[in-house]
């Protein structure tokens, strides 16, 4: 995902990142990570029923799209921090 066309989400990602870091001065790292997946779930959950008429006759595809997009994700990330560690 390193390429040009992602910026913008990138972008996105680091404030959203950038408001984590603040919070773990006041919130333990499991409660920030679980709150921080809850509210992708949420929004993903929005977005999806904003994209059908039925979301009740979709669900199983919504949900096998956003998980298939954020294995791709984690993934990806899992492996620079994997990389990451082995150079420390």
């Amino acid at each position: 995902m390193a390429d040009k066309q992602f910026a913008p989400l990138y972008k996105i990602a680091d404030q959203f990142i950038a408001q984590a870091n603040t919070l773990t001065e006041s919130t333990d790292l499991a409660t920030l990570a679980a709150g921080l997946r809850y509210a992708a779930a949420r929004f993903a959950a929005f977005e999806a029923s904003l994209r059908t008429d039925d979301l009740r006759r979709d669900k199983t595809d919504a949900l096998d799209a956003y998980l298939d997009e954020f294995r791709a994700m984690l993934d990806e990330n899992l492996e620079q921090y994997s990389d990451h560690q082995s150079k420390a």
